[in-house]
């Protein structure tokens, strides 16, 4: 009964936000199909407590997507669409955290030792809230942007693997948002599995140090493996095959290498870290 009754919750909440999310033009409907995946895999082998950490995320995105967003248009660089997010976006996303959520769900059920997968999901939402943080506020930046890779090269901004000091401390507040938010549930006595008295503190350490170090791998692979075109009508250097309505041309990089599969591997890679953080320090 219990389960039933969680599972017609889940389906009530993630689909309200999920309508909301469509209503303000956060994501398509191809977005929306795919966030009501990752988000009721979350909350039905998570928990409502993870959910509320990766719907964090998905505000946080949407707002600093949508702040200033006029002023990131005009020069060309804010996302399309309104920012309204299709669906291998959410799942590049969102893809991680889901299986760090079912492998969860699956030791619960087998009453094993669980937890690690709490902090693969934290690293990995907190990977990919420090990135788009750092993107969507690092293209307000007043200072020219530097290739992560080669910090004495300058780069237009909007450029994979350009950073500035504004976007660091917006993927830093990423983290915060994220690790602040699984320590102020812990702190109001939401129990994440078998969390002890000090486990909202180490939520909140791992997140910033997974996160941090996610968003910089994202960065590194932005640089050196994504592939890079060069615009063949506007001349504009951009991270799609196609731009203005004709085919780019190409720069570097792996060609099929796309910004989704970057953030999905960084994702990955900032939920792997966590694990290990876990592994050492709990």
């Amino acid at each position: 009964m219990d389960i039933f009754v969680d599972v017609i919750l889940g389906i009530i909440v993630v689909g309200a936000f999920g309508a909301l999310s469509y209503a303000i033009k956060i994501v398509s409907v191809s977005g929306l199909l795919a966030g009501l995946v990752v988000g009721l895999t979350v909350w039905l082998f998570g928990g409502w407590s993870w959910f509320v950490l990766i719907l964090l995320f998905h505000l946080s995105a949407a707002f600093f997507t949508k702040f200033k967003y006029k002023r990131k248009a005009k020069a060309g660089l804010a996302q399309e669409k309104g920012g309204a997010r299709e669906w291998p976006n959410v799942m590049a996303n969102g893809g991680f955290p889901a299986i760090c959520a079912a492998l969860e769900g699956l030791v619960v059920f087998l009453s094993l030792p669980g937890e690690i997968f709490l902090f693969g999901f934290i690293g990995a939402v907190a990977t990919m809230c420090a990135d788009t943080i750092a993107t969507e506020v690092g293209l307000l930046s007043k200072q020219t942007p530097r290739l992560i890779t080669h910090l004495g090269e300058k780069v237009e901004p909007g450029t994979s693997g350009g950073v500035t000091i504004l976007g660091e401390l917006g993927a830093l507040i990423g983290t915060v948002i994220i690790g602040g938010g699984g320590w102020l549930l812990s702190s109001f006595g939401v129990q994440f599995t078998n969390s002890g008295t000090n486990f909202g503190v180490f939520l909140l350490i791992i997140a910033i140090v997974s996160g941090m170090l996610g968003c910089l791998v994202d960065s590194i692979i932005g640089a050196t493996i994504q592939g890079i075109f060069k615009c063949s009508v506007c001349g504009k250097i951009t991270e799609k095959a196609k731009h203005c309505g004709e085919k780019s041309i190409y720069q570097r990089g792996i060609a099929f290498f796309e910004n989704n599969m970057v953030n999905f591997v960084a994702a990955t890679i900032g939920g792997v870290i966590a694990m290990g953080l876990f592994l050492i320090i709990i």
